[in-house]
């Protein structure tokens, strides 16, 4: 698994995000099929520190990836109380979900 995460603010530079708030994942290992093929490894989810509000100080995920297939069931999203748990979170919902997909995207 060659999964690896970058802060989103150098993914997304025009974005306005903070350099140290938000982190993005990619598979390098896959391609997705799309209607504009982009250059690159494919986005698979991201994490990002809730600020201000009753979860302030939490990190929320998200794993990004719809694929064809049946509807995937489990939740996509979420609040953890730190990065690294957010993370893991994304890696284990999108493995997951890859192994319930119809078919397997390779690169």
């Amino acid at each position: 698994m060659s999964i690896y995460w970058m802060k989103t603010a150098d993914v997304y530079p025009d974005g306005g995000w903070r350099e140290d708030n938000a982190f993005s994942a990619f598979d390098p290992d896959v391609r997705f099929p799309r209607f504009h093929m982009v250059e690159g490894d494919e986005p698979i989810g991201n994490v990002r520190l809730v600020e201000g509000g009753l979860e302030s100080g939490k990190w929320r995920w998200s794993m990004t990836v719809a694929l064809p297939g049946q509807f995937y069931d489990r939740p996509v999203s979420g609040v953890e109380d730190s990065r690294g748990a957010a993370g893991r979170r994304v890696i284990e919902v999108y493995l997951h979900y890859l192994a319930t997909r119809p078919q397997q995207y390779p690169r």
